[in-house]
């Protein structure tokens, strides 16, 4: 049987086909009747160097990152969707500073971002659509992101599945993640460091260390746009839900010379293993 963790990770494989069913069962509003965006007191350009001082990867998970003079990142590409980021004035309903786009073979999705004093995306506006499938394939979803004062994710809560996370730290780590998911269940997940080695490479994969449904929006941590990461690198993760519902993973990792991680995976199976390279 299939654990709710486990569908977590499946999620990303699946989705073209989440998104054309979740278009087709909700009524979206047009531009003027998007749902208010929270102001945001001076905005920070996004600056990759706040989250990875040693530099971004140069690849995640056979994903090539591209950045400009500045040191942002402006384009993310892999075998199946290419990213393109752009910093400025971009104009709704309200002002966004940060636009990326992905193209696919499916779809188009376009992400207005506003962000916070830390430079951080704190209100995301998605915009979706299928050119093939017609318009009940169109719609949005919005983020909204939280942080600390060291800048690390504290809360996410989207409008698409209702999931509101609350992330709660411990000596700079996740240590506990508790969902209350759209049908009003709540799921608790306990991180464990028993091992881990500092997370000098500051990755993070926050559905697959965290339990944290992040989907299309994950890729933009290594943006700079999603907080800081945890001082050290996750051993294991416990998940409990409401309805007495209980399971554990063990995670592995493999470090190259410099004690960079080159590759994760939970579980028993290698299968799946996300990988990083470093310049």
């Amino acid at each position: 049987m299939r654990t709710q963790r486990q569908s977590h990770i499946m999620k990303r494989y699946f989705k073209f086909q989440i998104l054309a069913l979740s278009a087709m069962m909700m009524s979206f509003a047009s531009c003027s009747d998007e749902p208010d965006e929270p102001t945001q007191d001076s905005p920070e350009e996004p600056k990759v160097e706040n989250v990875f001082p040693a530099g971004v990867p140069a690849s995640v998970n056979g994903t090539t990152i591209t950045t400009n003079d500045k040191g942002q990142v402006t384009k993310i590409v892999n075998s199946y969707e290419t990213i393109r980021i752009e910093y400025g004035t971009f104009s709704r309903a309200e002002d966004f500073n940060v636009k990326a786009t992905i193209v696919d073979d499916y779809d188009t999705e376009i992400f207005y971002m506003q962000t916070n004093s830390q430079g951080f995306a704190a209100y995301v506006l998605q915009v979706y659509s299928d050119p093939t499938a017609g318009e009940y394939e169109d719609g949005t979803d919005t983020w909204k992101f939280e942080y600390n004062k060291d800048g690390q994710m504290t809360r996410l809560q989207r409008s698409e599945s209702g999931d509101d996370f609350t992330i709660t730290y411990t000596d700079g780590n996740i240590t506990k993640v508790v969902q209350i998911d759209g049908d009003n269940d709540r799921h608790e997940f306990t991180i464990n460091y028993t091992g881990g080695k500092p997370n000098k490479g500051c990755v993070m994969e926050f559905d697959d260390f965290f339990g944290i449904d992040m989907d299309e929006m994950g890729i933009f941590y290594y943006a700079g746009l999603l907080g800081k990461a945890t001082k050290n690198l996750p051993t294991g993760i416990d998940e409990k839900g409401s309805d007495g519902y209980n399971y554990s993973e063990t995670f592995h990792w493999e470090f190259n010379s410099n004690d960079l991680p080159t590759k994760f995976w939970s579980g028993d199976s290698i299968d799946g293993a996300i990988t990083w390279e470093w310049k």
